[in-house]
């Protein structure tokens, strides 16, 4: 059967092999997007062997991915695509049976981290070949605004990164979570709050009290010189948000062994309540440059109630299994916590 050339020199015919293999992508996406990992306990599971056989998948498919682009470079050697396709279905087809052998267990962190890096390569693999045919292959806008992608064909090799960068296991999963979304974001907010506070203090009120940083809005404003005495006490507070954070992330992370399924269950949780505190603290500085005083002392005394309450829950969460030689600092911080709900005095 003849086929007509089109302007990127591949033919009809392997448009459509094209077409059907974007398809094929886009079944095997919706299925890990909503993969949510098999019942049973997670003894059985090696997260080094699994994320070994995913680096090796990934290299495999790259390959082909490779020969895939050369072939489709004009004059565009339509043979030599349509032997590459069922190449490249096979080997996302097995990385997607690769996904279905994670039980539950092995942690919901963990999961999300393999769901998203897989999701991602699907849905480069499916721009790419849309990059050569007329009638595009559509992915589900849902699942394109989860992942927050940007179509590109030449971010595929980046995706192809992203597998080999799946974590080995919960606790990989959990300890980049916890420095980049919970322990780093509460470390530049307690920065953050230290300079507005050294600013009022020095009645510092260089560009009116304006920075240029849209990412440092919230403190911006400058604190009223009337509120520096309560801010240094809500900075004490946010202090030790930093240190427990820190001390989470080396103790009860870092160090835990073994993994077994109550830890892995247990690191969850961690990211769970790390995450409350972190929008704590964000909530409790805000609350120096809410304009009107009333609300202000009102906005106060919840805030700091809220970071308080969060901060205990945490702390007795991590005591659970953290080592003994470490238990005395978690008492002690737990203590303090405690004697500040039943007083004004925030915990030092």
């Amino acid at each position: 059967m003849s086929s007509t050339g089109t302007t990127n020199d591949i033919t009809q015919e392997t448009q459509k092999l094209l077409h059907a293999a974007g398809l094929n992508m886009v079944v095997l996406l919706e299925h890990v997007h909503k993969l949510e990992g098999i019942e049973g306990s997670s003894a059985g599971f090696s997260g080094s062997s699994f994320k070994k056989t995913i680096d090796d998948l990934a290299e495999a498919i790259d390959k082909e991915v490779t020969r895939f682009l050369i072939a489709c470079k004009p004059p565009a050697l339509d043979t030599e695509i349509r032997a590459l396709c069922p190449k490249i279905n096979a080997g996302f087809f097995q990385l997607v049976q690769q996904c279905d052998r994670i039980p539950k267990l092995s942690g919901k962190t963990y999961l999300d981290a393999v769901r998203k890096a897989v999701s991602k390569s699907l849905v480069a693999i499916v721009m790419l070949f849309n990059s050569f045919i007329e009638h595009k292959v559509e992915v589900d806008k849902a699942v394109l605004a989860d992942l927050a992608y940007t179509a590109s064909s030449g971010i595929f090799w980046e995706h192809c990164k992203a597998l080999s960068q799946i974590p080995a296991d919960n606790k990989a999963a959990v300890s980049s979570i916890w420095v980049n979304t919970i322990s780093g974001l509460v470390k530049d907010a307690t920065e953050e709050l230290r300079d507005s506070l050294d600013e009022a203090e020095a009645g510092d009120d260089k560009d009116g009290g304006y920075s240029d940083d849209d990412s440092m809005n919230e403190f911006d404003p400058d604190i009223p010189a009337e509120r520096v005495a309560d801010g240094r006490k809500i900075f004490r507070l946010v202090t030790t948000a930093k240190h427990t954070c820190d001390k989470i992330g080396l103790r009860c992370i870092r160090d835990c062994e073994p993994l077994d399924d109550e830890r892995t269950v247990w690191l969850d949780r961690l990211v769970d309540l790390g995450k409350t505190v972190q929008s704590a603290v964000d909530d409790l500085a805000a609350t120096l440059f809410i304009e009107d005083d009333e609300d202000w002392q009102k906005q106060l005394y919840v805030e700091t109630e809220n970071l308080t309450n969060a901060l205990s829950k945490l702390v007795t969460l991590a005591i659970t299994f953290v080592d003994d030689k470490h238990l005395p600092w978690f008492e002690l911080c737990r203590k303090q916590l405690d004697a500040a709900k039943h007083s004004s005095n925030i915990v030092r």
